[in-house]
């Protein structure tokens, strides 16, 4: 969770619900651990310049039950959302629709159901050419991922070489993909648009170029992209 926080800097906003429960979480935490440092040090302040300190403090058994007591509520209170937050992370209700995202030496491949469960896939390479189109250098692909927006999602990850990650900062998604495994992440994007990532683990000399594009558009929209996906691959 930590990682996913990070992940977070230098984005305007982050428009996953995952993301958005992370960010109050850690913003909760963080002002909670000032109230815990400003607390312990006006005690500690007020103990080494108080004449009575020894006489109240060396041995108390009032003392003894706060700074076992205390402690105890304070981890409840972050353990509480804390796994919450991991429960959503690792369910996160029935979802909508759920794509495959494979990595490989170096790009990414995706496979989806149409709606009569068809399988269907597609590959996606770097655009080397994006810039003349009006893209982004080592961002843009060929083929982008297309997701409907204000969906629940299920994203499975997996690898049919090395270790690779699904990393895409501005929803806070990063999933490692491990050969033979398959790993899955919930989440729902609050709004459309093209939003870019890239694989965030060494995986070899041409790491740096299999970025990642999911589009997500409005859900009237992907069914049409879905069947003309299907009419190119079935036909």
């Amino acid at each position: 969770m930590v990682v996913l926080y990070g992940s977070k800097y230098f984005q305007d906003v982050i428009y996953s619900v995952i993301g958005d429960n992370l960010q109050n979480f850690f913003q909760y935490m963080m002002m909670l651990s000032v109230f815990i440092l400003s607390f312990v040090l006006i005690i500690m302040y007020r103990v080494c310049t108080s004449v009575w300190k020894y006489r109240y403090f060396k041995h108390s058994e009032l003392l003894e039950w706060v700074w076992t007591v205390i402690p105890m509520i304070t981890l409840f209170v972050l353990w509480f959302p804390s796994t919450m937050n991991l429960y959503d992370m690792n369910h996160g209700g029935e979802p909508k629709w759920s794509f495959k995202a494979i990595g490989h030496q170096w790009y990414w491949s995706y496979e989806f159901l149409s709606e009569d469960k068809k399988q269907l896939s597609i590959d996606s390479y770097m655009d080397v050419s994006a810039v003349e189109k009006g893209g982004y250098r080592l961002l843009d692909v060929d083929q982008r991922m297309v997701v409907p927006a204000l969906t629940q999602i299920r994203l499975l990850v997996s690898s049919v070489d090395v270790l690779h990650s699904f990393a895409m900062p501005a929803l806070m998604l990063k999933v490692d993909a491990i050969p033979g495994r398959m790993n899955q992440l919930p989440f729902t994007v609050s709004r459309t648009g093209v939003f870019y990532g890239q694989c965030s683990e060494i995986c070899g000399v041409n790491h740096s170029f299999m970025p990642i594009v999911l589009e997500f558009i409005r859900k009237e929209e992907f069914d049409q992209w879905l069947v003309k996906v299907c009419d190119q691959q079935w036909s």
